[in-house]
């Protein structure tokens, strides 16, 4: 039995993917076996491998008949895998020399169900390289060990916590598959990451996140759509998949609660809807045109609580507000612009709350509170006139501390 197997979902990306084998198999530690999930790709992707599996006997195919989606190719994987370690990598991404040696041998003296390692980002355009520091910093671990539901509490946590990605980690052989067992036969991709993340660090004893390791190779651009607008439809696409991997983190939590015993998992399913939705509206925000973001929204709204949609458009307002409330010169034209941004999202915002009773139905502390922010950030700046009776002092202070939640 090999000590550690190496997962790597494939899927019509054989351009890449000899590069990703080949640093794993010119690894000084050998003890491993590769195995390689060919998600029903219609290019060269299975003869490739096959034909680097000739060369090396330590390289396993397993071929899905229908495409399946990531969450399925890595469960396939981990379950198939017999090591007393397991890892997954991305098809485009790579290990530095040595990356297994040195991670071995931390493994050997600090047992854990999940090792946490640190990137080096090739940035693979001029989109990415503007990126890169950012991604650096987020896939980048801080040291530390958790023990138990703090786990997860540290995971999501808006602050102080860690990236949900399942790749640049190593797992425990056992716990990996006993957690992937939970996972669902469902379709999932983009949002497998963070779902997967979610159900590894709830059953998980003890994570350790490993000083100055930066081993794993992230392709940043390579492969993917950095930076690449949105249309109407893929932005729907990107709200429709979020849900879809809360719903099925909802479900987990109902079906596992009375096994797994934590008194959080109302806190901890509201940590990942911020996050989960955070992205949907990101990439709305960031990547779709503006003259598409306002009817967009309805279609966003057929996924997501209108509460959770508003709390991230006061976000931006909160953002815009405080740009403009500590411009030095507000007849700028950046200090304009801040200020026409915010009172666009907060006609936004506006718009949604009327129409669903807003924010007295509300009990999303995440949405009250950003949006209790935005308003004194408006206030302040003058962008609104601040109500008679409204508070300014105390409110004004904390705000200072909250601006960047």
């Amino acid at each position: 039995m090999p000590q550690l197997s190496i997962i790597i979902p494939a899927y019509n990306n054989s351009r890449y993917l000899p590069e990703c084998i080949r640093s794993l198999t010119m690894q000084d530690y050998r003890d491993i076996e590769i195995i390689v999930v060919d998600d029903a790709s219609t290019d060269d992707t299975s003869s490739v491998v096959k034909d680097l599996a000739e060369h090396d006997s330590r390289i396993r195919l397993i071929q899905h008949k229908k495409n399946a989606g990531t969450l399925a190719s890595r469960k396939s994987g981990i379950l198939a895998s017999h090591g007393s370690y397991v890892m997954l990598i991305d098809q485009d991404d790579a290990l530095a020399p040595n990356a297994l040696t040195s991670l071995m041998l931390f493994a050997q003296q600090h047992p854990s169900d999940i090792y946490h390692f640190g990137v080096k980002v090739h940035a693979a355009n001029s989109q990415a390289q503007q990126a890169a520091a950012g991604m650096t910093s987020f896939l980048t671990p801080t040291p530390r060990t958790l023990q138990g539901e703090d786990i997860l509490q540290y995971q999501f946590a808006s602050s102080n916590g860690f990236d949900w990605h399942v790749h640049h980690k190593m797992y425990s052989g056992d716990f990996a598959r006993n957690a992937y067992t939970l996972a669902s036969d469902t379709r999932l991709v983009l949002s497998d990451d963070l779902y997967m993340s979610f159900i590894l660090c709830s059953t998980a004893s003890t994570y350790i996140a490993i000083p100055d390791s930066p081993w794993y190779i992230y392709h940043l651009g390579r492969g993917d759509t950095l930076g690449q607008q949105l249309t109407p439809k893929t932005s729907e696409t990107i709200a429709q998949r979020d849900a879809q991997a809360l719903s099925l983190l909802k479900k987990f939590v109902s079906q596992e609660s009375s096994k797994i015993k934590r008194s959080d998992w109302d806190d901890r399913l509201a940590d990942v809807r911020n996050r989960l939705i955070e992205h949907t509206m990101n990439e709305w925000k960031d990547n779709l045109p503006s003259e598409n973001q306002k009817k967009t929204l309805q279609h966003i709204l057929q996924y997501w609580e209108p509460d959770t949609v508003c709390g991230e458009i006061y976000r931006y307002v909160r953002d815009y507000a405080y740009a403009y409330l500590t411009a030095k010169d507000h007849k700028s034209q950046k200090a304009l612009c801040d200020k026409a941004n915010a009172k666009t999202y907060l006609d936004m915002a506006r718009y949604i709350e009327k129409n669903n009773g807003l924010p007295g139905s509300s009990k999303n502390n995440h949405y009250l509170g950003l949006r209790e922010i935005a308003y004194t950030h408006l206030y302040d700046s003058g962008l609104l006139a601040r109500p008679q009776s409204q508070p300014h002092g105390l409110r004004a202070l904390l705000s200072t501390f909250l601006t960047r939640l």
